[in-house]
């Protein structure tokens, strides 16, 4: 994969597919990898598909200090910039989709269409479940149903053995958390201008529904879809059902 300098890190990431320009932004620690392979190659067969690694997770080099979401957001639209795509329709999920946020309101002239999954607002409007598994290791029951674990198990171990190898580890996480702790956009959502769909999973128990339910309260004209028996990773375990929803939208 290849990388371009922006501001002080160098970001990695991918282009598959041709089309209007649709950007994915990663969540907290994750990579490309986490993506899996389903839903990148869905998406690619509509879009030309930008993939790629917030500064201190995967393989964009790691920060030389603290940093905020905005700052993250600055990344999108600079990367953006990077690559010569003046506007792109943008699908940011958890972290990734504060950062989402972020650059709306940051930069509303980059982004042609916004997709948020499983994400908050930050602050006190925001209701934050169980996140031990994140710090623990146990990320199959921060992401899918118990039901989805025991029916995907070998797939689900396999996947993450590779994908947990360009995971934030050390300084790099706990930068990545501080960082999501400047998050707030309570009381600016109304302020977001692109047309926006929320996605969420019915069971997630990392970042609760009701999150999607206050989003799609505050910014204008949103739209909700909660995808049945799904959890935090519904964008791996559903990802067909996710890939439907997005092209939809983006129709």
């Amino acid at each position: 994969m290849p990388k371009t300098t922006v501001g002080d890190i160098d970001i990695n990431y991918q282009i598959q597919g041709s089309g209007s320009p649709l950007l994915l932004i990663m969540g907290l620690s994750f990579s490309h990898l986490d993506w899996g392979t389903e839903l990148p190659a869905l998406l690619a067969s509509n879009h030309q598909l930008i993939l790629f690694d917030n500064r201190d997770a995967g393989l964009t080099s790691q920060s030389q200090g603290d940093y905020t979401i905005p700052d993250m957001a600055d990344d999108t639209a600079n990367l953006l910039d990077a690559l010569k795509i003046p506007k792109a329709y943008i699908f940011g999920v958890s972290m990734g989709g504060a950062i989402a946020q972020q650059l709306d309101l940051r930069h509303p002239n980059k982004v042609d269409k916004l997709i948020l999954g499983c994400t908050f607002a930050g602050s006190t409007c925001s209701q934050f479940g169980d996140l031990s598994p994140l710090l623990n290791g146990n990320l199959l029951d921060l992401l899918f149903t118990p039901p989805y674990i025991q029916a995907h198990q070998q797939i689900l171990n396999e996947h993450l053995a590779k994908a947990q190898l360009l995971h934030s580890k050390g300084e790099a996480l706990q930068r990545q958390l501080k960082a999501l702790g400047t998050h707030n956009t309570c009381n600016t959502l109304s302020k977001i201008s692109a047309p926006t769909l929320i996605l969420t999973g019915d069971s997630d128990t990392a970042i609760p529904s009701s999150n999607s339910d206050f989003l799609v309260k505050e910014i204008p004209n949103a739209k909700l879809e909660i995808i049945p028996n799904s959890a935090h990773g519904f964008t791996f375990s559903h990802a067909a059902k996710t890939a439907q929803l997005i092209h939809d939208f983006l129709s």
